[in-house]
């Protein structure tokens, strides 16, 4: 009984490792408002085991509605790119928690990134308290490249 208890408790453990590894990499981020596509997230496990996530570009959008990455960046935007707006998150179960910050508001939240492979998203909830219950979600949606 202990063996077999062991055994489903480390596949739950992989079955929760394999999608916070899913959720590591570059993801466009969008505007939950608007639905425009904001600016570039990579996603990574810093050196303490603890996953973070930094701007490293941002988006225009062009006058045909696509969009391209924005560059130069304009000097009122350049403090942006390189900064880290996912903190701290460390897996539970198969969602990730921390702290997310907003670059406009300039404020920091309780984060939860859900992975949802269906799609190869990720649907990131910023709230005011722990539980998500105060708060709004944007989904990003995975880029290949950096």
């Amino acid at each position: 009984m202990k063996n077999l208890f062991l055994l489903w408790f480390l596949l739950i453990a992989a079955i929760a490792n394999a999608q916070v590894s899913k959720m590591l990499g570059y993801w466009d981020t969008v505007d939950d408002r608007t639905g425009d596509r904001r600016g570039r997230v990579e996603v990574y496990k810093g050196n303490d085991g603890k996953y973070y996530g930094k701007i490293v570009a941002l988006y225009k959008k062009n006058a045909n509605g696509t969009y391209s990455i924005l560059n130069p960046v304009p000097d009122e935007w350049k403090h942006v790119v390189g900064m880290v707006i996912l903190k701290e998150l460390e897996p539970d179960g198969d969602v990730m928690k921390g702290r997310c910050y907003d670059p406009e508001s300039q404020k920091t939240y309780y984060g939860k990134i859900t992975y949802k492979p269906e799609k190869d998203q990720i649907v990131l909830r910023g709230s005011l308290d722990k539980f998500g219950v105060l708060g709004r979600s944007q989904t990003w949606l995975r880029t290949k490249t950096n």
